[in-house]
C-alpha cells in the first residue's frame, strides 16, 4: 500500500506540474472555508474507511487492495495540497 501511495503521489505530483490536471480542484478545494474543506476531507476519509472495508471483506487479492487504496489516499493528497513529493521534494525533481 505505502509503495502504490508513493507511486501515485509521485505520478499525480507529474501530472499536475505538466498538464495542470489538478488545479482547478485544488483552487476550488482553497477557496473553501476551513470548516467545509475539514467537512470534505473527512467525508473523504470515510470513503476511504469504507472502501477498505468492502475491500477487506469481498477482494482477496492484496496487490489490488494495496494499489486502490493507495491510488485514494494519493487522490486526496494531491486534491487537498497535502502532496508530500511536492511539498518535500518538489524543487529537486524538476
Amino acid at each position: 500500500m505505502y509503495l502504490a501511495l508513493v507511486v501515485f503521489n509521485f505520478l499525480f505530483y507529474k501530472l499536475n506540474a505538466k498538464l495542470g490536471l489538478f488545479k482547478s480542484v485544488q483552487l476550488r478545494i482553497n477557496a473553501l472555508g476551513e470548516k467545509n474543506k475539514y467537512k470534505l476531507k473527512k467525508r473523504y476519509t470515510m470513503l476511504i474507511l469504507a472502501t477498505i472495508i468492502i475491500l477487506h471483506l469481498f477482494v482477496y487479492i492484496n496487490i489490488i487492495s494495496g494499489l486502490t487504496i493507495g491510488f485514494l489516499f494519493a487522490f486526496q493528497d494531491i486534491c487537498f495540497s497535502d502532496n508530500h513529493i511536492e511539498n518535500d521534494w518538489g524543487d529537486r525533481l524538476d
